[in-house]
């Protein structure tokens, strides 16, 4: 037959390593970008490099694999080692080293902090670029799974159903004892063996004693759980009919421009309500602008954080959710109450009026109602449970709420921006970069591991728009500069600049 034959494995080759990849190719960029970076500012171990002993790996060259690793979904220290020998372009970037996995997974646990300095410099990089908009910024939280075992994770709810039947079971064997015990001596041979449930009773006191142990603990951490593997990981909710598990709960802000992330932030709280002032506040300050808008989903809405918004110039959109009733008829939603401010009054569904009953003036609630009209509604039953009829309780900060929830109305072409730019990210680092799952434990590390997948992501998005050779030219004219700053040497040319950059 006609095939295509492959060359012969025993055929002599004379290449340089530098042939391995091409002009394009992405690694080179990520050589490049880590040479620039000032690793011991940064806050990289760079250990004793004394002459005597054995040397130490380049915290660079390690660094380097990681970004690599990160950049192309491999994460497990022991694919990292094994591609170390098999992969053309990890052996070009590393220059053929070949560390051991332990190696390779130390420096990710000891160097959690720098990754952190890493992302964060790289956003700094990106903006005297100008690749943020500065405007427009979108605020959404995703959930990880921890690097926690499930089997020692402990709720106040599942410690007292495991002592419950650690004690039913105590219970059990001093039964079968009792019986026995009253049984002839042929009988007790046959069907039990007395010492071995005695020794599964002193067990089964032993677990007890560990469960009181772990509930006292839950009750002097004021803390309903815990978990012995990562003590800061709890349980979160997942998406929807995917359920619980045990995790955190990362929250990131994507500017509009170009979906590169500006910040994050790590919770292990399930719920997204009380974070949007403080995440957008955070990319207003890096971003040093006056005012800012920001995009987020209904689970943001929380009536405190638009007020501190609007005093720090934020200007929120976030849509409001629907407060259901125990009846569960949705005409008779709270949503379904229309405030009338000049009024001060509500109009239901039926179009009655609820006036305010609250005679305090300075109060930080009020409440609504009217009893008369409940009372002749032919739809009570679907709108409330109260023999009397519906009380609106109204806060004082619910003003806010409805002025983001009209702002929201009225531009709904913006609001629908908001779920192009948060799922973006989170879409290109679960399917595209294997970021399901946590690799580290601890709020520390684990800050540590999303900065460098969050960092991998943004350098993937700048690749994709400056192209490789766009951005290995800005990091030439950033090393320039640099060396011109360091050397107090003042470029002339523009000519002598394109010489430099052509040269390196």
């Amino acid at each position: 037959m006609n095939y295509i034959i492959g060359e012969d494995r025993t055929q002599m080759k004379i290449e340089s390593i530098d042939s391995y990849v091409n002009e394009n190719n992405e690694v080179r960029v990520i050589d490049k970008i880590v040479d620039v970076m000032d690793i011991e500012s940064l806050g990289f171990n760079i250990g004793k490099n004394d002459t005597v002993g054995r040397p130490k790996f380049n915290p660079r060259d390690i660094l380097k694999l990681y970004i690599y690793g990160y950049f192309n979904g491999i994460r497990s220290s022991r694919k990292l080692a094994k591609q170390c020998a098999i992969n053309k372009e990890v052996i070009w970037l590393i220059k053929g080293l070949a560390p051991k996995y332990r190696v390779i997974a130390d420096f990710r646990k000891d160097n959690s902090d720098a990754f952190e300095a890493v992302f964060k410099s790289f956003v700094n990089y990106c903006i005297e670029l100008d690749l943020y908009g500065k405007e427009l910024i979108a605020v959404d939280g995703t959930k990880l799974e921890a690097s926690a075992s499930k089997r020692k994770h402990y709720s106040k709810n599942k410690l007292a159903k495991m002592k419950e039947l650690a004690q039913s079971k105590i219970l059990e064997y001093l039964h079968d004892i009792d019986i026995n015990d009253n049984n002839d001596a042929e009988i007790i041979s046959k069907d039990i063996d007395k010492d071995k449930i005695v020794e599964s009773i002193k067990g089964l006191e032993e677990k007890v004693a560990y469960y009181d142990d772990l509930e006292t603990t839950l009750i002097k951490n004021d803390t309903n759980e815990i978990n012995l593997t990562d003590p800061d990981a709890k349980t979160v909710k997942f998406g929807a009919n995917q359920g619980t598990d045990v995790g955190y709960n990362v929250q990131s802000v994507v500017d509009s421009k170009n979906k590169l992330i500006a910040t994050f932030e790590v919770i292990n709280n399930s719920a997204d309500q009380g974070q949007l002032y403080n995440m957008s506040k955070k990319a207003k300050d890096i971003f040093n602008c006056d005012t800012i808008e920001v995009l987020a989903y209904k689970g943001y809405f929380d009536n405190k954080d638009f007020k501190k918004c609007e005093k720090e110039k934020i200007i929120s959109y976030v849509s409001k959710p629907r407060y259901s009733t125990s009846i569960g008829d949705s005409r008779y939603f709270l949503d379904r109450f229309r405030y009338v401010d000049n009024k001060d009054i509500y109009i239901c569904p039926e179009g009655q009026t609820l006036k305010c009953i609250t005679k305090k003036i300075e109060t930080k609630s009020k409440k609504y109602c009217n009893f008369e009209a409940c009372h002749c509604c032919k739809n009570k039953s679907k709108c409330t449970t109260a023999s009397k009829g519906r009380t609106i309780t109204r806060t004082d900060m619910e003003q806010f709420g409805e002025i983001i929830n009209n702002r929201v109305k009225n531009n709904q072409s913006k609001y629908s921006q908001r779920q192009a730019l948060v799922e973006h990210p989170f879409g290109t680092l679960k399917r595209s970069m294997n970021f399901y799952h946590l690799l580290l434990r601890g709020f520390s590390k684990v800050r540590g591991e999303i900065s460098i997948a969050f960092f991998s992501y943004n350098l993937k998005r700048v690749i994709n728009i400056l192209g490789v050779k766009g951005i290995l030219h800005s990091l030439m004219l950033l090393i320039f500069n640099l060396i011109c700053y360091i050397y107090e040497i003042t470029p002339v040319t523009k000519s002598y600049r394109r010489y430099f950059i052509r040269k390196v």
